[in-house]
Formats: C-alpha cells, sequence, structure tokens
C-alpha cells in the first residue's frame, strides 16, 4: 500500500487549483486591508500631515468640537455687516450671539451694559465673556470672538481644534509682539480668537475681578486680552501649519496675497507679527480659518468660492484629522522670529547725536483690531 501511495503522488486537477489559489489569494488581500492604516502611515510619514492610526470620517466635528461664536458689532452695523454674517459663515458655528448695546430683534443682538465707541471695545469684550461664562460654559468646547468684518471658515476652525482638549488653559489666534507689555504675545482682534473652556474659566474666575493685571480702564481690545490671559496663566497657543503658513489672518485675503515686506517695511503688521509675515500664494495655510476686513457682501462672494466654486477636473483631498496633542506638546509654543531681519538697522545723522533706529523702535503705534 505504501508503494501505491508513493509512486501515485496526489495532483490537483486544474479545477480545484483555480479553486484553491483563490482562497489564498483572498485570505492575503483580507490581511492586506486589515494591515493597511498601519502600513499607511509608515508610507506617508514623511508628508506634511501627520499621519493616524484611523482617518475614521464618520466623526462629526460639528459635535465632537463645539464652538459658541460671538460677534462684536455697534447698532449701525446691523444691517450693513451682521445680517449677511449670519447668512454665510455664522450659521456654521454651533452656537453664534451677536453683542451690541441694543437689543435688535432682527439680528438677534444681545444689548450689553456698555457705551459704544472704540474706547469701549474692551469693556466690550469683559461684558461678552461674562455673559457667556455665566450663560453656557458648560454648553461648548471653544470659545470665538470675531468682529462683524470678520470671515471664518467653521470646519477649519473645528479641524484644527479638534487635536486640543478643551481642558487645557490655551487660546489661538493671529500672534503679535508688544514684549514690553506681553510677553508670550497676543492675538488680533479682528482676526479673531478662540478660548478652550479653561481659558474662559480662568478668565472670569480670575482675571476680571484683579484690576491689576486686568485692567478696566485702558481701551486696546486685543492687547489688554492678551495681559489677562498671560496673568492667569493661559498659554497663547501657534496656530500655523506644518509650513510655518498662518490660519488666523489680520487682514483681507488681497493683502496677504500680493503685498510685500520690502513694499513697506515700517507697515505696523510686519513689525508687529510673532511669527514672520508671509505674502503671496505662501502667505496662508490651505485650511486657513479667518480673514479681517471682509465687507458684509463680500461675506456671500467668499462663500461661493470656498464651498460651491469648483474647477473641472480638479478636487482637494482633505488630510486626516490630527492627532490630540499632548499637554506639552500643546503647550510648547515657538518664540518670534527676529524683527531685525527685515532689513539692516540705520543709522540717523542728526546735529547733536547719532542715533540708531530699529525697525522695532520706529513705530510708535500699538495695532488693533
Amino acid at each position: 500500500m505504501f508503494k501505491l501511495i508513493h509512486k501515485r503522488p496526489f495532483v490537483a486537477s486544474p479545477k480545484y487549483g483555480n479553486f484553491l489559489l483563490g482562497i489564498l489569494l483572498g485570505w492575503m488581500l483580507s490581511r492586506l486591508m486589515h494591515g493597511w492604516p498601519a502600513l499607511r502611515g509608515t508610507f506617508l510619514g514623511s508628508s506634511e500631515w501627520p499621519i493616524i492610526e484611523s482617518t475614521d470620517r464618520s466623526i462629526n466635528l460639528t459635535e465632537s468640537v463645539r464652538v459658541l461664536c460671538w460677534v462684536m458689532t455697534t447698532p449701525e452695523n446691523h444691517q450693513e455687516k451682521v445680517v449677511h454674517l449670519k447668512a454665510t459663515w455664522g450659521a456654521r458655528c454651533n452656537k453664534l450671539l451677536i453683542m451690541s448695546s441694543v437689543a435688535d430683534p432682527v439680528v438677534g443682538s444681545i444689548a450689553l451694559p456698555v457705551e459704544e465707541g472704540r474706547k469701549s471695545l474692551w469693556n466690550k469684550t469683559r461684558e461678552a465673556f461674562r455673559y457667556i461664562y455665566e450663560r453656557h460654559l458648560e454648553e461648548y468646547d471653544w470659545f470665538f470672538k470675531a468682529d462683524d468684518d470678520t470671515y471664518v471658515v467653521m470646519e477649519n476652525l473645528r479641524y484644527f481644534l479638534h487635536a486640543y482638549t478643551p481642558q487645557l488653559p490655551i487660546y489661538f489666534g493671529s500672534k503679535f509682539r508688544y514684549p514690553d507689555y506681553v510677553k508670550q504675545g497676543y492675538f488680533s482682534g479682528g482676526a479673531g480668537y478662540v478660548l478652550s473652556r479653561e481659558a474662559l474659566r480662568r478668565f472670569y474666575e480670575r482675571a476680571l475681578g484683579d484690576a491689576k493685571h486686568c485692567s478696566t480702564t485702558r481701551d486696546t481690545e486685543d492687547l489688554e486680552m492678551g495681559k489677562c490671559m498671560e496673568s492667569v496663566n493661559v498659554t497663547a497657543g501657534d496656530s500655523r501649519d506644518q509650513l510655518g503658513r498662518k490660519r488666523f489672518l489680520p487682514m483681507e485675503p488681497v493683502f496677504h496675497l500680493t503685498s510685500s515686506i520690502t513694499e513697506d517695511p515700517d507697515f505696523w503688521y510686519n513689525q508687529y507679527s510673532y511669527y514672520e509675515p508671509l505674502y503671496g500664494k505662501n502667505c496662508c495655510s490651505d485650511l486657513a480659518i479667518s480673514f479681517h476686513y471682509v465687507p458684509g457682501k463680500h461675506m456671500h462672494m467668499m462663500d461661493y468660492l470656498i464651498y460651491d466654486l469648483h474647477a473641472w477636473g480638479t478636487s482637494y483631498d482633505s488630510p486626516p484629522l490630527l492627532r490630540e496633542k499632548s499637554i506639552q506638546e500643546a503647550l510648547t509654543v515657538a518664540g518670534p522670529y527676529p524683527i531685525s531681519t527685515m532689513r539692516p538697522t540705520r543709522t540717523v545723522e542728526t546735529t547733536t547725536s547719532t542715533t540708531t533706529v530699529t525697525v522695532e523702535e520706529s513705530s510708535k503705534n500699538i495695532p488693533t483690531s
């Protein structure tokens, strides 16, 4: 019997051979698909986008990153600006509050107990955050302040914030420098800035009542906000993308796209920007969050260009969600770029003395939103 079997080894017919080959290929394919997320991270690890193990597109950022937006405005801008803001980007906030000095049922504005005028911007900001803390603190994760001529891409704001827990004492925006007053920098009011829940808690519970470090008498809203945040150890975070491009922009899009440092080195934005101001097509992140000085009706144009206009044959592959940052990663912030690199210091000859003037010293005005 043994010899018989030995002389006649089993040879599968072509019919059974194809069947077995199919099973083998199916098993190999299933193993490959099972290990794809890890392989994808290996193959794409050198990309500009940090890769996470899962790129689950089913995550609803509108629900997982809850943002309350509030807009600072005046009665004369309710129809000129606010109605357009509400019809465009404001509708994408989880909640939108219009902060004014008059309760206008047409736009749903809230009357804060403040006077109007530029000197009242800081007190209006204080009262707005007081109102929000007392009524909405636990309902939302992040609290975004904007002007009535700020345009915001809410999807990009949520995408960026997804990597941070709202329990961190941190806030983000377009960072300016004024080291004699705020060492860590402060954020442009016009580009908008967003506070975590913990940052808002500290502002209300510890900063508002501290007149020494959080003044009620000054009128530069964004600078004072930076001073208050620094006094209660809220970090002014770095919101730039992986290429160093800004996400919060303090001017209108055309300015950032067409201007240059060499055009006017003394322009306040060049002097006060905490990080190097970039211009041209490299000015802004592909996932920019906000722009300032956008007229009311132009917000509809921005909406159309971002959400409705398409170039046939092209598409944009959205990057995966960023992994959640550790506390150390989130609170570690790059320092400012050396402003003296914009141009050499210059020597000014006078009849009585010789004075060396740097770009930083040449400005006498603090930029405001």
